[in-house]
C-alpha cells in the first residue's frame, strides 16, 4: 500500500533533496567537491546547507513513517525486509556503481582500492552512509513502535530524550574512535532525534504546536541561526556546548518547517518524488559535471556549481525514468518489486 503523498511535505522533500546536492557540488570539506576552502563564500554557503540539510531529510522521514507506522499484524522481520530491499540493495548497486566509477575514470575525487571494494558494504562510504544509517533508525522505531512506547506524548517525550542522549553519546566522545562505525550506526544515532522529531509532529501536532510553544520554537530557531554567524565568524564551533546543544535549534526549525501546511510548491512537490533516486546516484552528476567542464577549460565557480548542480539533478531522474520500464532493474536499482 502506498503512502499518501502530502503537498508541503513533499516540497519540503524537494528542497531537501536539492540542498543535499548543492552541498555535495560544492564539497563537505575543502579536498572534496569543487575544493574551495575557506575564506571563500561557497564554504559560507555550505554551512547553511548542512545545518538543516540532513537533519530536514530525516525529520521527513520519521513524518512519513507515522503516515503508515508497522501494522500489529506485521513482523519486525517482514517490515525490515522491505528496508533490506528498499534501501540496502540500491546502495549496493549504486554504491559498487560509484566505486568502480571512482576507480576508473581520471580526475574524480578519493578513488580507492579496489581490494578493499568490501568495505564500502560495511563503513560509512561518501554519499552512502546515510542509507544504512536510516536502516538502523527504522529497526529502533519499529521497535519503540512495537512496545508502544510513542503512543502518547509523554512516551513519545521520553524517546526524544532517549534519542537526544544517543546523539550526546556520538558528538561528546562518549562512544570512542576505536569502535568501527559499522553500518554507519554512528550516524543512525545522530540522526535518530530528528526523525524522532518528525514522527512525533505529524502524531501529535495540536500538543506540539500550540502559540505559546510556536513562539519558544522561533525563538530557539532564531537563536540557532545567530550562533551559526558566530561558527563561521569565531571559534565557537569548537566548544562542546556549542556541540552538543546545536541540535536544539535544529529541532526547533524542524518542527517550524514541517508545521507549514499552507505551503508547497509545484516544482518541489516534483522533484521531491525523485528525491531518493537523485540522492542515490546524485554523486556521479557532481563529479561528472566538474570534469566536463574542466575538460572544456571552464573554471568559473558559478558556472561549475550551477551545471553540476544542473546535471547531478537531471541524470538521476532519466535513470529512473529509463529503469522503470523494467521489472528487474526497476527491483536493483530502485527496491521496488
Amino acid at each position: 500500500m502506498n503512502k499518501p503523498k502530502v503537498a508541503h511535505i513533499e516540497s519540503l522533500r524537494g528542497i531537501a533533496i536539492l540542498l543535499v546536492v548543492m552541498g555535495h557540488v560544492i564539497g563537505s570539506t575543502p579536498d572534496g567537491g569543487m575544493k574551495i576552502d575557506f575564506p571563500s563564500y561557497w564554504r559560507y554557503i555550505y554551512l547553511l546547507i548542512d545545518y538543516i540539510q540532513m537533519p530536514l531529510f530525516t525529520a521527513i522521514s520519521g513524518w512519513v513513517y507515522a503516515l503508515a507506522p508497522i501494522k500489529v499484524n506485521l513482523s519486525i522481520g517482514k517490515f525490515m525486509q522491505k528496508k533490506v530491499y528498499r534501501l540496502l540493495l540500491p546502495m549496493i548497486m549504486a554504491a559498487t556503481a560509484y566505486f568502480l566509477i571512482q576507480y576508473i575514470i581520471p580526475g574524480t575525487n578519493q578513488k580507492g582500492n579496489l581490494a578493499e571494494i568490501w568495505k564500502i558494504y560495511v563503513f560509512p562510504y561518501t554519499i552512502y552512509w546515510y542509507l544504512p544509517s536510516l536502516f538502523i533508525m527504522f529497526f529502533m522505531i519499529v521497535i519503540i513502535d512495537k512496545l508502544k512506547w510513542a503512543d502518547n506524548i509523554q512516551g513519545w517525550i521520553i524517546c526524544s530524550i532517549a534519542a537526544y542522549l544517543g546523539l550526546i553519546a556520538v558528538k561528546g566522545g562518549l562512544i570512542p574512535d576505536s569502535i568501527p562505525n559499522l553500518f554507519s550506526f554512528k550516524g543512525a544515532l545522530s540522526q535518530f532525534p530528528y526523525f524522532i522529531i518528525g514522527l512525533g509532529v505529524n502524531r501529535f501536532s495540536k500538543e506540539l504546536f500550540t502559540s505559546k510553544l510556536r513562539k519558544y520554537y522561533i525563538l530557539f530557531a532564531f537563536i540557532g541561526i545567530v550562533l551559526l554567524q558566530f561558527k563561521w565568524f569565531y571559534p565557537i564551533a569548537k566548544e562542546p556546548i556549542y556541540q552538543l546543544t546545536q541540535p536544539l535549534w535544529v529541532i526547533a526549525l524542524l518542527i517550524i518547517v514541517l508545521h507549514q501546511t499552507r505551503y508547497s510548491n509545484r516544482f518541489f512537490v516534483w522533484l521531491g518524488g525523485y528525491a531518493y533516486i537523485i540522492y542515490l546516484y546524485h554523486g556521479f552528476g557532481t563529479s561528472g559535471g566538474r570534469i566536463i567542464l574542466s575538460r572544456l577549460g571552464i573554471h568559473s565557480e558559478l558556472l561549475i556549481f550551477l551545471f553540476a548542480t544542473i546535471i547531478a539533478v537531471c541524470l538521476p531522474i532519466l535513470i529512473e525514468t529509463l529503469v522503470k520500464k523494467w521489472k528487474a532493474l526497476r527491483f536493483l536499482i530502485l527496491g521496488i518489486k
